[in-house]
């Protein structure tokens, strides 16, 4: 697919534009790379990957390429927060049931001993 390629276990979307090469974003897929690329594309003229819907291309008809960039690089930034947070708060649950498991799970070292002794 143009405009994407895989380095660092992620998939990458760049553009060139002017001779030089503008990175798009980082994401988790081929095809979001190459719908990111395509948006960029039709922004540039090019030819996408895949077809553009009607309102995508409206909603990009009104950008700059300056707002283009500042918008799509936001929303990457914007995703990978939500997942680090969504990640950091996983952790934390796992963390509190472990420690709740440790403190409270019905079962003492004594029973053991009383076990062994019968």
């Amino acid at each position: 697919m143009r405009g994407v390629y895989y380095k660092n276990m992620k998939w990458q979307a760049a553009i060139k534009v002017d001779k030089k090469q503008i990175h798009l974003g980082t994401v988790s897929s081929q095809e979001e790379a190459a719908r990111l690329y395509d948006r960029a594309a039709f922004m540039c003229g090019r030819e996408p990957n895949f077809e553009l819907t009607i309102e995508q291309k409206a909603e990009l008809s009104k950008l700059s390429w300056d707002e283009f960039l500042t918008m799509t690089r936001t929303a990457i930034n914007s995703k990978k927060n939500q997942r680090r947070v969504s990640s950091r708060m996983k952790f934390e649950h796992q963390q509190q049931n472990n420690s709740d498991s440790e403190r409270g799970n019905g079962y003492s070292g004594s029973d053991d001993a009383d076990a062994s002794a019968a």
